[in-house]
């Protein structure tokens, strides 16, 4: 096992979550023993006991990657040999936890002093909001109008569509009386066109006349 001491130092490293940062690597890291604290107003110290592998691996990571926001001038290793005691990782997140809630306290009790103020900015905001909403309001009304024009102008052309409608509906009847008429016409025309037949004949059977005369003149003369 490997004990180092690890001193992250730049203008703005705490009050930004740089513990919580490096206690997420840890995690992901496999680390087993974990301990940090702010110093003075520009540094982190992080205390780390584990297998040697498992460390370099966290050390590369502590190294190259920072959390959003912070601003890091140095990073420095050397071994710890000092006597506190570095606490398992499980250990350390539950004290972390416990210092972040007991801020959340006094950040609550700070609130008095300064709700008012907010209290009437949210209030000009909603005001702003508030004249905002009534513009909307105001156009979706002029939208309306003009939308019930749109319909008056659609009832119109659905009504001339309509009455269209009506004329075509009578063309098709007189149409059908017409089809019905020359239907009748038709049967008239086959009826003379028979009789155009006919005539065509009576030339021959006018041929043949005197013939037929002849033989009954003839008949007649026989029997006397």
């Amino acid at each position: 096992m490997v004990k180092v001491r690890v001193l992250v130092e730049g203008s703005k490293v705490q009050e930004i979550g740089y513990r919580i940062f490096l206690l997420e690597k840890a995690l992901e890291n496999g680390v087993g023993n974990i301990y940090s604290r702010n110093v003075d107003r520009d540094k982190v110290e992080l205390l780390v006991d584990d297998e040697e592998e498992r460390l370099e691996r966290f050390y590369h990571v502590v190294l190259n990657e920072r959390p959003e926001g912070s601003s890091v001038d140095t990073i420095k290793r050397e071994p710890y040999s000092g006597n506190m005691l570095i606490p398992p990782i499980d250990r350390y997140f539950q004290f972390l936890t416990l210092e972040q809630m007991s801020r959340g306290r006094e950040e609550i009790v700070k609130l008095p002093g300064f709700i008012g103020a907010y209290l009437e900015k949210v209030a000009v905001a909603l005001g702003g909001i508030d004249y905002k909403f009534g513009e909307v309001i105001e156009r979706f009304g002029l939208f309306g109008e003009q939308a019930k024009g749109m319909n008056l102008k659609l009832e119109k052309v659905d009504s001339t569509l309509g009455g269209m409608d009506e004329k075509l509906s009578g063309m098709n009847d007189k149409l059908e009386k017409v089809d019905s008429k020359l239907g009748g016409m038709d049967k008239k025309l086959g009826g003379i066109d028979s009789n155009i037949e006919k005539l065509s004949t009576l030339p021959d059977k006018i041929d043949l006349l005197p013939g037929r005369i002849a033989e009954a003149i003839f008949s007649k003369e026989k029997k006397s």
